[in-house]
């Protein structure tokens, strides 16, 4: 029995050992490495570093598009990790907060318009990042979105928050990587503006953008002055393929197999082809579009970059189908316009763009004002209950049905309000 007492009190005094001198060994070796990756990442800059004996603190400064996000990162050295979900086993467990210090100013818009005023305060930061190095050639880094329960006036914000996890090997291999979405719930006084139901997603993407994701929403609900909208099984896809160094091919495909709407639409098909985009100008054109609110775009702007696009819209109504098709070649704003000319900036486009519909299902649309002056005109060709108009760009010269046509005229058909 002595024995035993021994033997146990022996190997409890080795463990603590371990774990005491364990931290000492594997920090300086795992710190090594992080801070070779941190230096191999030209948007991230490390301004401060203080080791200690369990672990260790660093400070970083992201390089963002208009701005600096700081970030402070707790890192614990293993064997015995202490994380969010509990103790673990591991080589390396970090969490880094945004301190609210310098922050990204559309990204800092954007997370106040949900969370409310960022302070300086880490524990509060509503962004989360963990890391966990394993033992088992295995690193899960998951981003959390906090939970909200906010209201401001007669707005109320419900959101359960979101999880994105990547999971890969030491090599930085994908094993498997998804996303989560909690449920969400705007209320404007007693009408419920906006509702998604919980979603989930899953991706397999290389840090060059190559790769696929796809994003399920079971229902999504908005209610506004256009009236109530319910899309259910709504699927966005994404695949990109490195066609050249630092451009990317990249397809996307949007499906709304059931639409419930005031307007008789019932469904609706969105595919978009990018040739050959380049890192800068995809990043350009999703900041500007998804980051930048719509008051605060300025179109000039949005536009500066050159952009090749294919696209396909199919819409199934209740009075038949309407189908747009796309295919443009844009140059970029021109850097030099003749001032007086207000339609300039069809110099920098070339492509086509078919519109194929029932007749019964444009007229009874939300475009049913353009759609009549544009059959007025005699633009918008009909056979047999169908209207079509083909437009074709060419370097400032705008044809359409296979005429020459100025530019003044269609834009005024097209901005009618008979």
């Amino acid at each position: 029995m002595k024995a035993l007492r021994f033997i146990l009190i022996s190997l409890t005094s080795l463990l603590l050992l371990v774990a005491l001198i364990a931290p000492r060994v594997i920090g300086p070796k795992v710190e090594e490495v992080l801070q070779q990756q941190l230096a191999n990442q030209p948007n991230i800059e490390l301004t401060g570093y203080q080791r200690g004996w369990f672990g260790a603190e660093a400070l970083t400064l992201l390089n963002g598009k208009d701005g600096i996000t700081e970030a402070y990162t707790e890192i614990q050295h293993g064997p015995l990790l202490f994380t969010r979900g509990g103790p673990r086993v591991g080589v390396i467990y970090a969490e880094t907060r945004l301190t609210g210090q310098q922050l990204e100013p559309a990204l800092r818009q954007q997370l106040e318009a949900y969370y409310g005023a960022i302070g300086t305060d880490v524990k509060n930061s509503p962004v989360i990042v963990e890391t966990l190095v394993g033992t088992n050639n295995r690193v899960v880094n998951t981003l959390h979105l906090l939970p909200i329960n906010r209201q401001e006036g007669d707005q109320q914000i419900q959101f359960k928050g979101a999880e994105i996890r990547i999971v890969t090997d030491y090599q930085g291999r994908q094993q498997d990587s998804h996303f989560e979405l909690g449920e969400f719930v705007r209320m404007d006084g007693h009408r419920e503006a906006l509702y998604l139901q919980s979603g989930r997603g899953e991706f397999n993407l290389a840090p060059s953008g190559a790769g696929t994701l796809q994003l399920k929403l079971p229902l999504v609900r908005t209610n506004n002055d256009s009236g109530p909208l319910e899309l259910r099984d709504a699927v966005i896809d994404y695949r990109g393929e490195l066609v050249a160094a630092r451009t990317l091919k990249v397809q996307t495909n949007i499906t709304l197999p059931e639409i419930q709407s005031a307007t008789p639409a019932t469904s609706l098909n969105q595919q978009t082809l990018l040739p050959a985009v380049s890192y800068e100008d995809l990043h350009h054109y999703l900041y500007s579009l998804l980051l930048t609110p719509a008051s605060q775009r300025n179109w000039a702007r949005v536009f500066d970059r050159p952009l090749q696009i294919q696209q396909q819209l199919d819409i199934k109504t209740a009075n038949g189908t309407m189908q747009l098709q796309v295919d443009a070649n844009w140059q970029g704003m021109p850097r030099r316009y003749d001032r007086n000319n207000k339609f300039f900036w069809l110099d920098a486009l070339n492509g086509t763009a078919n519109i194929n519909a029932a007749e019964q299902a444009l007229m009874q649309s939300p475009l049913i004002m353009q759609a009549t002056t544009l059959k007025q005109y005699g633009l918008l060709l009909e056979n047999n209950g169908e209207l079509s108009m083909q437009l074709q760009f060419d370097r400032g010269n705008l044809i359409v049905n296979g005429q020459q046509l100025p530019a003044d005229l269609f834009m005024l058909a097209m901005t009618s309000t008979l």
